[in-house]
């Protein structure tokens, strides 16, 4: 099997191909942080410590993880992706793409579900906010028997059964402890990532054909910037890239009219 988010990489957006059930909304099956926007510009903690807005940083130096070993490569990779405490991460496949904002207890960002619609996500701690669009809402109606007014926030809890369905796309368990691979790790050709050099790590499983692709930066500070893998039946590719480490969330509470989540 293919890790894990960041048990062993990363949870995926689910297809959500089960229509009786609104807890079916789920992300589940996994395998990426986030995703190919590319998103090249400096955080704004890079900004910070450069003194001045617009002023480049100087050149990151190589870090030397190249020169480990698979696994130990892959791993680096996650532990510093983890110890900066939050990111940007940007997932896409050919079913739903996300750009979220996250940290341990914060999330804020943009869900988009193919034949569902789109939903809006906040979360700060135990406080969950969500506004879906008018083609979610109808799914939800058609699906669920939920009614789900379009255009206004909802709110709810980590463990309600509707907000704890959509907030799972935020994958808060990446910044805790990294779990051991359950493939076969080798290292791949060096490459790039929005401009950034790469070591890659290729993880080989029991499909035949099928593999994931780790890219771990190899100058600065070695961040898993991008993750390749296949999701449910092994038919599609999901990847996920990763930046701005270390920039704050910022989630707050929305403005505006807020209404409790229905139940489901």
């Amino acid at each position: 099997m293919y890790t894990t988010y960041v048990r062993s990489a990363r949870r995926a957006a689910t297809t959500l191909v089960c229509g009786a059930a609104l807890l079916s909304l789920a992300a589940c099956n996994s395998g990426s942080d986030r995703a190919a926007d590319g998103d090249s510009k400096p955080s704004k903690v890079a900004v910070d410590k450069a003194g001045k807005a617009g002023k480049a940083e100087a050149k990151p130096k190589p870090n030397g993880v190249d020169k480990l070993a698979a696994t130990e490569l892959r791993a680096k990779g996650l532990e510093t992706k983890a110890a900066a405490g939050s990111v940007r991460e940007v997932m896409s496949r050919s079913d739903a793409k996300a750009d979220l904002r996250l940290s341990a207890s914060e999330c804020a960002g943009t869900v988009d579900i193919k034949d569902m619609g789109t939903f809006e996500i906040i979360r700060k701690d135990n406080d969950v906010w969500a506004k879906v669009d008018a083609a979610f809402a109808t799914w939800a109606k058609k699906n669920g028997g939920a009614t789900i007014k379009a255009n206004q926030w909802i709110h709810g809890s980590p463990t309600a059964s509707l907000t704890k369905a959509l907030v799972s796309y935020c994958h808060g368990e990446q910044f805790g402890a990294q779990e051991k691979p359950s493939i076969k790790l080798t290292k791949g050709s060096a490459a790039e990532v929005a401009g950034q050099p790469v070591a890659t790590v290729i993880g080989t499983g029991t499909a035949p054909g099928k593999k994931a692709t780790y890219s771990v930066a190899t100058t600065g500070r070695p961040y898993l910037l991008q993750q390749e893998t296949p999701y449910t039946d092994g038919t599609g590719m999901q990847t996920i890239t990763w930046s701005d480490f270390g920039a704050p969330v910022g989630a707050k509470k929305p403005s505006g009219t807020i209404v409790a989540a229905p139940n489901i």
